[in-house]
This record gives structure tokens, sequence and C-alpha cells, in this order.
């Protein structure tokens, strides 16, 4: 299949040929279910193929980001439950990362808090505040320019949450603790990362608009995270 792919960012930033320790298991439970929730919106599987080329947009050069840390948004030993858009899940709009409620969970990188929600419970699927096509509580933390890109990551389904709106984050400061709130069918972490829109409502990364979610894991890889094998910095 041809992607496309953004030719600046791939002339400058090779892919890599392979995912370092992404551990597919079988999302029994620890997942995102739900139109709306899976899905985010419609047309999602029409637009795969440019989400995975939206992730070339996205990557660093190593000089770029070497003033920049990243880390982890959860401890070592997490596992993946859920891929970004996965064959089960097409058009899942994050990764999920199995993890026990309460468990901390961290911004990956420096950023100001932009969006809170923590008003919901376990069953709730009403949207959120945080993000309009997601349910459960939830926290965005705006990352501003990175390399040409705005970037904003999510972090949902938590059972609580410590920072409010324009709070500044670092990597590795805590953010909530992981839960099962909103539509879930087990305690978990979804992580999300997407661009060049303050709320894309659920789209995919194209690249006639430069605007929506991304391979959250990929992402974190090109920056050296291999998220969930090794712990969070210390911010």
């Amino acid at each position: 299949m041809t992607r496309t792919i953004h030719t600046a960012a791939a002339t400058e930033h090779p892919r890599r040929p392979a995912r370092r320790g992404h551990r597919r298991v079988a999302p029994a439970v620890g997942f995102a279910v739900g139109l709306g929730l899976a899905f985010g919106g419609p047309g999602l599987v029409a637009n795969a193929a440019e989400a995975s080329a939206g992730a070339d947009t996205a990557q660093e050069s190593v000089e770029a980001a070497a003033d920049r840390v990243y880390s982890s948004p959860v401890p070592s030993g997490t596992e993946v439950t859920a891929d970004f858009d996965n064959p089960g899940y097409p058009g899942h709009l994050g990764t999920d990362y199995g993890t026990p409620t309460g468990t901390p969970i961290t911004s990956v990188t420096d950023g100001k808090v932009l969006r809170v929600e923590d008003g919901k419970t376990v069953g709730d699927t009403s949207p959120s505040s945080a993000l309009k096509h997601h349910t459960g509580n939830g926290v965005v933390v705006a990352h501003g320019d990175i390399n040409g890109d705005e970037m904003y990551t999510y972090y949902g389904h938590l059972s609580s949450v410590d920072v409010k709106p324009g709070d500044t984050v670092e990597a590795g400061t805590k953010l909530g603790e992981s839960g099962n709130t909103g539509n879930s069918e087990g305690p978990h972490l979804h992580f999300g990362v997407f661009l060049n829109s303050a709320e894309p409502s659920g789209a995919m990364w194209k690249s006639s608009t430069g605007v929506g979610f991304i391979d959250p894991h990929d992402w974190l890889d090109r920056k050296g995270v291999d998220a969930g094998a090794g712990s969070p910095v210390k911010p």
C-alpha cells in the first residue's frame, strides 16, 4: 500500500524500521470500547492510512529534541492492552496501557495543562470536557511547537486528577491516577497524541490538514522512550 509521506519530515527524520518492545497482548481487559470512544467519530477507518503517515510529520531530529526531555506516562512493566488503530478496534485513537486503578500517570514532556475532566464515574459515557469525543476523567496537556507542529497529549479514564488548567508540568509530573471511568472494560490509561488543533474531535491525522491523532506509542518510540518498559523520569 502506498503511504503518503510528509516529504520534509521523511527526509530529515528517517523512520525506524520497527518499534522497540511494543508488546501487544490480548485486549481482554483494560481498553476503551464503544462507538465514539474506540472509533472517535465518522470516517476514521477511511483515514487510517493518513493517520499512519501523520506519524512521520511528528518525527523530531535528535538535534531539535536535545533540550526536551521525554518520559513514559506509565510505570515500568506496564503492558499495552490495545494498540492505536488496531485490527480489532479500527479507529482507536490512542494506545491503552493496562494499569491498576490508582497507578500514577505522568506527563510525557514539558507543557501546560489545557483542559481536565474530573467529574466522571465508571460507566458514564457522556462526552468529556477534556476531549469531546472521549469519555471518563482525563487531562489534555499542550506542549507547544515541536519541530513545526503544535503537539498535545491526552490521558484518559483516570480515577483522579491532580492538576488544573493552566498548570505548568514537566516530563514525569504526576497528572493523576489511572482508573476505569467512562466507557471502559477495565482499569487502564488511554494515551493519545494529536497535532495542530486543540480539539480534533476524533479525527485521525490527514496530510491535507495536518490535524488529528497519530500513533502515540510510536511517537514516543521516536523520542527514545519505550512507554511501559522503563520508569518515568523524575521532574
